[in-house]
C-alpha cells in the first residue's frame, strides 16, 4: 500500500526523526518554562467566587505558592522539566533514550498532581494565573513526553536494525 511506503520512508529517515526528538526538548524546555513562571505568579486570588482575577500581583492576604505546602514540590518539578528538556534537546535518542520521555510524561503527571491539589484546597478562593499556567504545562507535558519515548524508540530501533556496509573496494586506499 502506498501509504506503507512513507511510514516505512520515514522511520528509516533518521535526521527528521532526529529533528522530532530536539523538538520534544525544547518544547519541554518551554513547558519547563511556563512552570517556573507560573511559581511565581498567584495559586489563588482572593475570595470572590466565581469570579477569575488574571491579576499578576498578589493581593496581601493572599500568601505565594513557595510560602505554602506546594512550593517546594512545584519549584522542584519545574526544574526537573527543565532539566530534562535539556538533556533531551542535547542528546541523540540511543537505547534507553525512551525512559528521558517517559519521564517527562510523569512530571506532567505530578505536576497536574500538585496543581490539583492545590486547586482542591483553596476551596472558594478563584484559582490564580499561576495555578491555570502549571496545570495546563503539566497536561501538555504528557503528550510531549510520550511522542519524545515514541520517536527515541523508533529511531533507536531504526539505528540497530541499520546494516553495516564494508566499504567498497575502489574507496580503499592504495596499498
Amino acid at each position: 500500500m502506498p501509504g506503507d511506503t512513507r511510514v516505512m520512508k520515514r522511520l528509516e529517515n533518521q535526521r527528521l526523526l532526529r529533528r522530532d526528538w530536539v523538538g520534544d526538548g525544547i518544547l519541554t524546555i518551554l513547558a519547563g518554562a511556563v512552570l517556573v513562571v507560573g511559581v511565581f505568579l498567584p495559586w489563588a486570588n482572593e475570595d470572590r467566587p466565581g469570579q477569575v482575577n488574571y491579576s499578576l500581583s498578589m493581593p496581601d492576604t493572599i500568601n505565594g505558592v513557595l510560602q505554602t505546602q506546594w512550593g517546594t514540590p512545584a519549584i522542584v518539578l519545574a526544574l526537573c522539566v527543565v532539566t530534562l528538556g535539556v538533556a533531551v534537546t542535547l542528546t541523540t535518542p540511543r537505547r534507553f533514550s525512551w525512559v528521558l520521555g517517559a519521564l517527562v510524561a510523569a512530571g506532567g503527571v505530578a505536576v497536574v498532581g500538585v496543581g490539583s491539589d492545590a486547586a482542591g484546597q483553596i476551596a472558594f478562593m478563584s484559582p490564580g494565573i499561576g495555578l491555570y499556567l502549571t496545570v495546563f504545562a503539566g497536561v501538555l507535558l504528557v503528550p510531549i513526553g510520550v511522542a519524545a519515548a515514541m520517536v527515541a524508540w523508533f529511531v533507536a530501533r531504526a539505528a540497530a536494525k541499520a546494516p553495516t556496509v564494508p566499504p567498497a573496494p575502489e574507496s580503499a586506499p592504495p596499498s
